[in-house]
């Protein structure tokens, strides 16, 4: 089922041409990141790549459930044997690993080198699934992109908070509740080609990406079940 079900979202995905968009924007920020000097790279990078697999999944993971919802995509589904987890599950890998080239994208244009890639490509595929996660949890209670552009610019606006932490901006001890968002964990992946970052705050950084990403799954799940099918009954 989860086989028929990625290749259902991929000819989608192509068809409406969201995945190559998803493609084309991590280009696009690659190009922009030309216009930077070398030293701005380690501040610049990182939030290009915090777009990228994180915010712009989030966003594309909820227009397409929209449209799922309109054209009673999920209303067919809903009346098979279908598990949920391998709707979900369908989603997150060609999102996952689209993250991963929009990534290497924004890497080999934007700064012109590949030095440091793994760590991108691991922040990169965790923070995709996370924000993934999260958008079809949030996305489900919704049925359009206006509807959704609320939660979507309060998930922007938070995410990005981490930022200004790391760089020290917010330098009041209640700002420390900032490494609970994902995107701090992700942020040290992103930093690593460029700065120094020792190899037990990757991992740690790794696991509370992974930590995530079952507390978003659950999240996805549940909110998923509550509001696109139970909520068509």
């Amino acid at each position: 089922m989860i086989k028929n079900l990625i290749k259902v979202n991929l000819t989608i995905g192509f068809r409406s041409y969201v995945y190559p968009m998803y493609i084309l924007i991590g280009v696009a920020y690659g190009l922009m990141l030309m216009a930077f000097p070398e030293r701005y790279h380690s501040i610049v990078v990182p939030i290009f790549l915090l777009f990228e697999p994180g915010l712009v999944g989030f966003m594309f993971v909820g227009t397409e459930i929209f449209a799922e919802k309109k054209d009673g995509t999920i209303g067919a589904l809903a009346v098979t044997p279908i598990e949920w987890r391998d709707y979900i599950i369908a989603k997150l890998i060609p999102l996952s690993l689209l993250s991963i080239v929009g990534g290497i994208a924004i890497m080999a244009i934007g700064t012109r080198s590949l030095s440091g890639l793994p760590y991108v490509v691991v922040g990169v595929f965790l923070c995709s699934i996370v924000y993934t996660l999260l958008g079809i949890g949030i996305s489900a209670k919704y049925y359009s992109l206006d509807d959704y552009f609320i939660p979507l610019l309060g998930v922007l606006i938070v995410s990005l908070l981490p930022f200004a932490h790391y760089h020290g901006y917010l330098t009041h001890p209640i700002w420390k509740v900032l490494y609970l968002i994902p995107s701090y964990p992700a942020l040290y992946s992103f930093k690593a080609p460029f700065v120094e970052i020792s190899k037990t705050t990757l991992a740690i950084s790794g696991l509370a990406l992974i930590v995530w990403s079952g507390i978003g799954y659950y999240f996805a799940k549940s909110r998923f079940y509550k509001y696109a099918v139970e909520g068509l009954k």
